[in-house]
């Protein structure tokens, strides 16, 4: 489970930093909140502790005048897993909390458990990712036969524990009809939020799971409901994306959002430690710092490796050259921004790229100047040296997925810009994007077609001297 230990649970204006205890009414025994899970300001909060010396999942709700049904939610979403058969979390206590006006529920905590959504991005085996996520498919068919849906329906309020899925997060579920089963077309819906969230690249799979789904609860016309399907999960996908790409520019329980008339700031929660809320208010250490990697110095940005809190980073600063280009800088969203906007966008859509860490503007109100871009170090070699060395090997695989990123960006409608060989890291095996600063969004197809063109062009000029390797990516032609 992810924590976030740095934030402050305010109840009834009174602030609780983890670690804390509380006392449950009608008990004498303290409870132990040890670490902070996830925070929803105002309204809820879950963390891990200790009651009567076991260990505990704790949800705090706390919104005035709420507090109460969301605990009769949590509840009775509980209630209705454990009635049809679906492994979750038990309840051990319910009731009121004597600090504030709050409510609590403790769960048994299910250890040693993973979240279903970092299993399958971190397993390696495709066999085992298979079968998470058939069982996936399978439960969710149960929900449904049963006219349970899931309205916060993504991966994390999935977990794994010896070889099993359990369901968490009853607030969320809602009782559609009463006991009868599911409608085809709510079923679909549901179905097409989950699947939104996976950059299924295999048909195979997708019939697969779709297949296992239909089989779990005897449905028919399986060539109909693919279809269907396949349109709904395309416009959620669309809508989830545009809404997410908002949200990276505000604060969020992922996102730090500090924003003054000289400054704008962003950076990833779970790295905001002190020695990166100092760093960041003068990225221009890392520049100045004798020993600093140099990995690119030119007129329009400074690029260089530096470590934050033993984090090693890439931090990136675009240059203003001289005033008239100051001018130009001021009125247009900085490369920064681009550059941050971009990586969320592949990294959405299964595309590789360096995870964003922080950005930051310098400003006068609304007229941006300087700006920085960090974001994590991949150790590896270019798909230009790669190739170099490997000219007639990973015939299968590194072409394979670099074929793939053009396949996305064209499904996206968006154009690199800049389609070096050698703005393509190989990592572990992988192929990674980098240097977004000049990606673009196109909304019309005529003018996409045009920057596509320019992509593939300069990405194949790169084997113009070595046609065994041009001949990997003939496709593109």
């Amino acid at each position: 489970m992810n924590q976030d230990k740095k934030r402050a649970v305010v109840i009834a204006g009174k602030r609780f930093m983890p670690p804390f205890n509380l006392t449950l009414a009608g008990d004498d025994e303290l409870l132990e909140c040890t670490d902070l899970l996830r925070l929803v300001p105002g309204k809820r909060a879950v963390l891990l502790g200790k009651w009567c010396g076991k260990p505990v999942v704790i949800k705090l709700f706390y919104k005035r005048f709420r507090a109460e049904k969301h605990l009769e939610m949590e509840t009775e979403g509980n209630r209705l897993l454990k009635k049809n058969g679906i492994p979750t979390a038990e309840i051990v206590f319910s009731g009121s909390v004597r600090e504030g006006r709050a409510k609590a529920l403790l769960f048994e905590y299910i250890h040693p458990s993973e979240n279903l959504g970092a299993v399958l991005d971190s397993s390696r085996d495709s066999s085992q990712c298979r079968g998470y996520l058939t069982k996936l498919m399978i439960l969710l068919a149960r929900m449904h036969e049963a006219g349970l849906q899931h309205n916060d329906l993504h991966l994390d309020n999935f977990i794994v524990k010896d070889n099993e899925l359990y369901a968490l997060d009853g607030s969320a579920l809602e009782n559609k009809h009463r006991n009868a089963p599911l409608d085809t077309g709510a079923s679909l819906k549901n179905m097409a939020i989950l699947f939104a969230q996976r950059n299924l690249r295999e048909r195979a799979l997708f019939m697969e799971l779709v297949s296992a789904y239909c089989a779990a609860r005897n449905l028919k016309n399986t060539d109909e409901l693919v279809s269907t399907l396949q349109r709904r999960i395309k416009e959620m996908r669309k809508f989830s994306t545009s809404r997410y790409l908002k949200k990276i520019y505000r604060a969020s329980t992922e996102t730090i959002c500090i924003k003054s008339f000289t400054s704008f700031t962003l950076c990833k929660r779970v790295c905001y430690t002190p020695a990166m809320a100092s760093f960041l208010k003068d990225p221009d250490v890392a520049f100045n710092v004798p020993g600093t990697a140099m990995l690119k110095n030119g007129n329009t940005a400074t690029v260089v490796r530096f470590k934050v809190d033993g984090q090693d980073l890439v931090v990136k600063r675009y240059n203003v050259k001289n005033p008239v280009h100051g001018l130009r800088l001021a009125f247009k969203k900085s490369r920064a921004d681009r550059s941050w906007f971009g990586a969320h966008l592949l990294l959405e859509y299964g595309i590789r790229t360096p995870k964003p860490i922080a950005m930051k503007e310098l400003r006068l109100g609304p007229f941006r100047s300087r700006a920085y871009l960090i974001c994590d170090y991949i150790e590896g070699i270019s798909a230009r040296e790669h190739f170099q060395d490997h000219p007639s090997k990973d015939k299968n695989d590194l072409p394979q997925q670099i074929l793939h990123i053009f396949e996305r960006l064209e499904f996206l409608r968006v154009s690199h810009g800049d389609m070096k060989a050698t703005n393509i890291m190989i990592h572990d095996g992988k192929a990674f994007l980098i240097d977004l600063d000049s990606m673009t969004v196109h909304k019309g197809k005529a003018r996409f077609a045009r920057a596509r063109s320019k992509d593939v062009k300069r990405f194949m000029k790169n084997w113009a001297e070595k046609p065994r390797v041009a001949s990997f990516f003939s496709l593109l032609k």
